[in-house]
């Protein structure tokens, strides 16, 4: 299968879409958001903070279109996004401590971890839409 082909491969049933499309907003909204708060961030906080919350804005951005838009890329792309904010969430808690780490409970419970948790039903409704094609369906023609 070429590039161009996987390019364009569309995933999952008309319903699957739909659900997926209601779901896609929320990483796309959330990605959004994260925006501004780089900002707040980058006057603040270590550069790899600044990173890691840009690789975030980034995935979840990515995430929210390729959702949209139904592409196979999906998987992983929403893979890496939850993975990250795992990461995000687990570095907070762990270099938090007082009041510090008070909010960093607050955004792992109401930001990092549902987050995640959205990335990963994405990631896996996609792989189980592409796993269900035809075989015919991903073959060169």
């Amino acid at each position: 299968m070429s590039v161009d082909e996987l390019r364009s491969l569309r995933i999952g049933s008309a319903p699957e879409a739909k659900a997926r499309s209601r779901l896609a907003y929320v990483p796309l909204v959330c990605g959004a958001l994260l925006i501004p708060w780089l900002a707040v961030v980058a006057g603040a906080a270590a550069p790899g903070w600044v990173a890691l919350d840009s690789l975030e804005a980034v995935g979840l951005l990515t995430t929210g279109v390729l959702a949209l838009r139904a592409k196979a890329a999906l998987t992983p792309v929403a893979t890496a996004t939850a993975a990250a904010l795992l990461l995000d969430a687990s570095l907070d808690l762990a270099t938090s401590d007082g009041t510090c780490l008070l909010a960093a409970v607050a955004m792992a419970l109401l930001a990092e971890l549902p987050l995640a948790a959205a990335c990963a039903v994405l990631a896996l409704t996609a792989a189980a839409a592409v796993g269900t094609q035809q075989p015919s369906s991903l073959l060169p023609r």
